[in-house]
């Protein structure tokens, strides 16, 4: 039999796989994070018609004569580490990454098996698990503040009772502002300020206070007495005979720059809260932004008030507050945002890196699996080598069109070009039939 038959059957067959793979790309071409393949040939077995020798006394080198059986497929490749274009969704929970790294997907928390994906179409199910959204596997990572090691877990339950809700915290710091005129006539009966705080239970509490002029005939010392503390609802939860607190003020004659508070030179005055105003724990006053000066108006007013938190704007503490959505940073951390304003970490997603990423197996659903030749997988955080996520973005697949088309074409016409040798030695196979006639 003729060795041209069988090679031409094999360039049918090795032109077709091709045809498979070209068929395959076309039909992702709009698939999430899908990533083109391309095909290999090699030439199979030679049969030596003559083998090759070396050179004589009298004789020169004469190369070996063989003739071939044929091609066959050498490899299929993943192009995996081209990256897919962004297509933007707007979606908060769409994720891609930009980088060599893949999301850890596990398709129930009962198996050790973990597959990887470049598809960051994610969703919460209904029981408050982060998981992708065509088939509800479970993303991994790590929960709290807990940083990516060597294992993760699954799942990463983001809406639960811990994190519904978050209990609010007690205002610690708080100052005074403004100018204390000695001529005030407020002054003498005394001057009614407040400051609104925060309790440790989340409630928010309103503290009395009373500026006097201490009494006395000098012009610069000054006396702040502690008189109730109310609930949000004005009713009082501790008297002046409860919190026997005052802070005695004394101003630099000349500058009208505070001096001392309670003889702390720093103008720090801590207050302590007993009883059912416990719950406001200490608070920490500072002094040190009031004054006293003679106003230079016609009328002498002190304009002197107390702001809750420091002159930075820290420690106010703060309200109860409910979970009102998530949001999702460049390094995968995941925060819940709460409606008094807080920000907290809830979850971390994991992602994985390989030795030999183009050694990953497809399994179907956007999905990879580790192989013997891939490695196994390192986790880590997506910024350790320079990756980032970006939100309400995924990554779409990097097929090129043009250059499907193109091998579309040459594999038809090698197709054909293998076709035409079956047909022709078929037809020489005929003519040798035909010499018996």
């Amino acid at each position: 039999m003729m060795r041209s038959l069988w090679s031409g059957v094999s360039g049918l067959n090795t032109h077709l796989t091709e045809m498979d793979v070209i068929g395959n790309n076309i039909s992702n071409v709009n698939t999430t994070s899908y990533k083109s393949q391309s095909t290999g040939f090699q030439d199979v077995l030679y049969q030596t018609i003559k083998s090759g020798m070396a050179a004589g006394t009298n004789t020169a080198t004469t190369n070996t004569d063989q003739v071939g059986l044929g091609a066959k497929i050498g490899s299929i490749s993943t192009n995996i580490t081209l990256q897919g274009s962004a297509v933007i969704t707007d979606n908060a929970m769409d994720l891609m990454i930009t980088g060599d790294s893949f999301f850890c997907i596990a398709k129930d928390t009962s198996s050790e098996t973990i597959n990887f994906t470049r598809d960051g179409s994610f969703t919460i199910d209904a029981e408050g698990n982060l998981v992708t959204q065509n088939n509800g596997y479970y993303v991994m990572g790590v929960m709290g503040d807990a940083e990516v090691g060597d294992t993760v877990e699954a799942p990463l339950e983001l809406i639960n009772e811990r994190t519904k809700k978050i209990a609010g915290t007690a205002t610690s710091e708080a100052y005074f502002s403004g100018n204390i005129d000695s001529y005030d006539d407020q002054l003498e009966d005394g001057k009614t300020l407040g400051i609104e705080v925060f309790g440790s239970d989340g409630n928010t509490y309103t503290i009395k206070f009373n500026l006097t002029d201490d009494e006395d005939d000098a012009d610069n010392t000054f006396r702040l007495e502690l008189t109730s503390v109310q609930d949000s609802k004005g009713k009082v939860i501790a008297g002046e005979d409860d919190l026997a607190t005052h802070v005695h003020l004394v101003y630099d004659k000349h500058s009208g720059v505070l001096t001392s508070a309670n003889g702390d030179t720093k103008g720090n005055v801590k207050v302590s809260f007993t009883g059912d105003a416990a719950v406001l724990g200490q608070l920490n006053i500072d002094f040190t932004r009031t004054t006293n000066y003679a106003s230079t108006m016609a009328g002498h007013n002190s304009t002197i008030y107390g702001y809750k938190g420091n002159v930075d704007g820290l420690n106010k503490g703060y309200a109860n507050g409910e979970m009102t959505g998530l949001s999702f940073t460049d390094n995968g951390s995941i925060y819940a945002k709460y409606s008094n304003g807080q920000t907290v970490r809830i979850a971390h997603i994991a992602v994985a890196e390989f030795n030999n990423a183009s050694g990953l197996e497809k399994v179907g659903d956007n999905l990879f699996a580790a192989s013997l030749n891939s490695g196994e997988p390192m986790f880590l955080d997506v910024t350790e080598n320079g990756g980032y996520i970006s939100s309400g973005v995924l990554e779409g697949s990097n097929v090129n069109l043009a250059k499907e088309f193109t091998d579309m074409i040459t594999t038809q016409r090698g197709f054909q070009a293998n076709s035409k040798v079956i047909t022709t030695s078929d037809e020489l196979l005929q003519l040798l039939h035909g010499l018996k006639r």
